[in-house]
């Protein structure tokens, strides 16, 4: 596998801004590994000059997309209603109940539906010719076959783009033979690009005959302009149950105990933002149903984004139910990702479905993950899907937009390698048996027929056989490496990455751009005195400081932000004297003190300290300026010299002060 790295110009923010990017991509299947979300890479395909297939593991991507470029008329979005699959139920169990729209069922209906599907695209080409645009369609990995039997030899005069391409390994024990049969299809076509910013690890791409000879570029955004990538920051901990945390921080939600940080605006003042929104990341809609009872959820502020099934509707919509009696079955409880300038509600709660690709533009929403290591659907990969959730907020103006908190339970299933390599050889030793039978056997459909059904029924328990359908009955046994490659994965996910707590640090800090802030909260908690932890915050270099500033409480941020390291040294760290001058900062904002007060006083006029701090206090009164009058502020406006002044009354010279000239802002 040979890697090309591709340095990215200095002034490319998006790859559509990049106008001579395409001369240094092959006209020949390649890897391209993008190395960060939000790059703009799928936007650069659909509004080039080829003629692009851009092909997606879930529908709720596409739909996301369809819903950006609903004005454009040379998109064309392929829904195949025979393909519903279901991404966050836990396969550790053995699951002998069909789902309902995994088979086609009625041949007929299907060979109806190919024609329409084929009908559907003739037209889109046609209407693209008529308006001078280049042919764009969007299609799942499950419905491309239907396109290509619909383009037939043309089909090599586009551009197919296989996004998340990574889901090809992580969905192929959810979707039996599906995934092999996606890349036969790929196998004949001139130009594929296999595109991803989490592709899988090339130990395993080396391991599959499709991948192992491809091109493999990489994109690096740091040679030309370092610093340029902003690192994720994420803070972990370890929990020992899954509902109860998830539980703990929606009850902060819900009784208005929000997140507060307050940011440094360009013209010198300062903005707080709330967080009022929360984005819960948990691949079971079990836990879903279970986290919407346990938190009194209710459907008008939570927005559930799972499988689109008929089984998970029912669930959720039962949970709802549970909470609020009135609802019916009328209303839909599986929601969609809203589009940008759309208002969000206060949980989405996101199962597997929706970590790849979709885009959130919440002005203020906090992302929080939940993995646990002893179920299969529920481990987090972190290599792969910890840096594709941390992607998914879009807009810059949210603060949270890069930093996430993960929850994870440890291992506690103790698995030795030597025992998993066993119970893997004898798989693969039963493969090739099966496969072996196959050929030698005269009644070649009947045993292919055969393992079909064996393979859905026990989901690939004792051997990796997949049956490929190639048209009509003609159906294949093969070899599917792409399920004992998932297998080998999940194994590693779980004995390793999650053995224990530091072993998530090191997976974090070793296979990931995230930046694992852990310990230095960890340091700073170390600390007793509320006092010694501002100190120490104030004593690491500031990088480090901004950087965990998000993790901790609000007032770390608001009084590092506004107050800065030298005014919280000379206040001495005090929580009370550092929480006074930021209030008073805060709520002095907008009120011109300095204009009031010059126009207060004259040039040459002698005053007492006491009659200074007297017109002081009446003019932050009348001004609304929270502050306490001190004589002494009067040098903040003015020049001022010390001078006796003698006191009519009593004969006795006091202290005051000669009023020079106006001082100006910056001296």
């Amino acid at each position: 596998m040979e890697k090309i790295k591709l340095p990215v110009p200095a002034d490319i923010r998006y790859i559509s801004e990049w106008k001579d990017f395409d001369k240094y991509l092959p006209k020949e299947p390649f890897i391209m590994n993008k190395t960060i979300t939000g790059c703009g890479y799928t936007e650069y395909c659909i509004r080039n000059i080829y003629n692009t297939i851009i092909c997606s593991p879930r529908k709720v991507l596409l739909e996301n997309k369809e819903d950006q470029h609903s004005d454009e008329e040379n998109i064309l979005y392929i829904k195949d209603e025979y393909a519903t699959f279901q991404f966050d139920k836990d396969i550790s169990k053995e699951d002998r109940k069909k789902q309902k729209g995994n088979k086609e069922g009625d041949p007929t209906k299907a060979q109806e539906y190919t024609i329409y599907i084929k009908n559907k695209i003739k037209d889109h080409i046609q209407r693209c010719h008529e308006i001078r645009k280049p042919v764009k369609i969007l299609v799942t990995y499950d419905s491309f076959r239907r396109v290509k039997e619909a383009l037939g030899e043309s089909i090599n005069g586009y551009r197919i783009i296989v996004d998340e391409f990574q889901s090809i390994f992580c969905d192929s024990r959810f979707k039996s033979d599906t995934e092999n049969i996606f890349l036969d299809q790929l196998k004949d076509i001139k130009m594929v690009c296999y595109l991803s910013a989490t592709p899988m690890m090339d130990e395993y791409l080396k391991m599959l005959d499709h991948f192992k000879d491809l091109p493999y570029y990489e994109l690096d955004w740091e040679e030309l302009k370092p610093g340029r990538v902003v690192r994720p920051q994420l803070k972990t901990k370890k929990v020992t149950n899954i509902v109860e945390e998830a539980k703990r921080i929606i009850n902060l939600y819900q009784t208005g105990k929000y997140e507060r940080i307050t940011l440094l605006q360009d013209d010198g003042t300062f903005k707080e933002v709330y967080s009022k929104e929360a984005v819960i990341y948990i691949n079971s809609v079990k836990n879903v149903c279970d986290i919407i009872k346990h938190c009194n959820l209710k459907l008008d502020e939570t927005n559930v984004l799972c499988s689109d099934t008929d089984d998970n509707e029912l669930a959720v919509f039962k949970a709802f139910k549970k909470v609020d009696p009135t609802i019916t079955t009328k209303i839909k409880c599986i929601g969609t990702v809203p589009k940008k300038g759309e208002p969000h509600k206060m949980f989405t709660l996101c199962t597997r479905t929706v970590y790849l690709g979709a885009d959130f533009y919440s002005t203020n929403a906090r992302s929080f993950i939940f993995s646990d290591a002893n179920v299969d659907c529920l481990s987090v990969d972190i290599t792969l899907d910890l840096p594709q959730i941390l992607g998914r907020q879009r807009l810059d103006e949210n603060p949270w937009k890069n930093y996430a908190e993960l929850y994870y339970k440890t291992n506690t299933r103790d698995i030795p390698q030597e025992k998993f390599k066993a119970q893997l050889d004898e798989k693969t030793q039963n493969t090739l048996s099966k496969l072996k039978a196959y050929n030698d056997t005269t009644e070649k459909h009947t045993l292919a027929v055969e393992y079909q059904r064996t393979t859905q029924t026990h989901k690939y328990k004792f051997d990796f056989v997949a049956v490929n359908t190639r048209g009509g009955s003609d159906i294949i046994p093969v070899f599917n490496k792409l399920v004992m490659i998932a297998e080998m994965r999940s194994f590693e996910i779980q004995q390793y990455d999650y053995k224990d707590r530091f072993s998530v640090f090191n997976a974090i800090g070793e296979r990931t751009n995230i930046k694992d802030l852990d310990g230095l909260v960890s340091k700073l908690y170390e600390y007793q005195k509320t006092s010694d932890k501002y100190r120490f915050l104030c004593s690491i270099p500031e990088s480090d400081a901004l950087a965990i500033l998000p993790l901790l409480p609000s007032n770390f941020q608001n009084y590092y932000t506004v107050l800065g390291k030298e005014r919280m040294y000379a206040l001495g760290f005090d929580v009370t004297r550092m929480k006074k001058e930021y209030d008073s900062i805060i709520g002095n904002q907008g009120i011109d003190i300095r204009s009031i007060i010059q126009g207060s006083f004259t040039i040459g006029e002698r005053i007492t300290k006491a009659e200074v701090k007297k017109r002081l206090g009446e003019i932050y009164d009348i001004a609304g300026y929270k502050k306490t009058p001190k004589a002494v502020d009067l040098g903040e406006y003015f020049i001022i010299n010390t001078v006796d002044i003698k006191n009519e009354k009593t004969g006795k010279r006091d202290k005051g002060y000669l009023i020079v000239d106006i001082k100006k802002e910056d001296s």
